[in-house]
């Protein structure tokens, strides 16, 4: 169901009629139906590049069709960096990176031994405003300075608001 705009010119004494209410209706409809998608890793992911790529290109490529307007993007997940080095995360929408050229995000593991390999809880959600209308795809990139494990369990998801 689309999303129609509400009546707001009520006047004093006014009956609410039923289209009123089948107006209201719907457009909680719309509200529960906007466009979403998620993806929860089941197995590690090993990479070890130092140019941005696909993390999964299969699953960690969501798509969803808007009405237009603004996006949540999030991700969240265990990341395992081999010694102490760094890993870059980015979104890819439409086939844009929205990063620079150390993407929107720059984990680093600091303070430790370089023959650690030590597990980090990495996350962000990114607001991306004035989405234009129709459908849309989103996949999450990195790159890192060295051997790179993403533990499955991760998760990756898009919402229209």
């Amino acid at each position: 169901m689309a999303w129609t705009t509400p009546k707001t010119d009520w006047s004093t004494g006014e009956l609410v009629a039923a289209s009123d209410l089948n107006t209201i209706g719907e457009n909680l409809a719309a509200l529960r139906n906007l466009g979403k998608a998620a993806y929860t890793t089941s197995e590690d992911i090993v990479a070890d590049t130092r140019d941005f790529t696909h993390i999964d290109g299969d699953n960690l490529n969501l798509t969803i069709t808007t009405a237009g307007g603004d996006v949540l993007v999030h991700f969240h997940g265990s990341i395992i960096l081999a010694r102490a080095y760094s890993v870059f995360l980015d979104i890819e929408v439409d086939g844009a990176r929205l990063g620079g050229d150390d993407g929107i995000l720059k984990h680093e593991l600091v303070g430790v031994s370089r023959y650690t390999h030590a597990a980090n809880l990495v996350s962000f959600t990114r607001l991306i405003q004035n989405l234009s209308a129709g459908s849309h795809t989103f996949k999450l990139q990195w790159k890192e300075t060295h051997s790179t494990t993403l533990k499955g369990g991760a998760q990756f998801w898009v919402r229209e608001i």
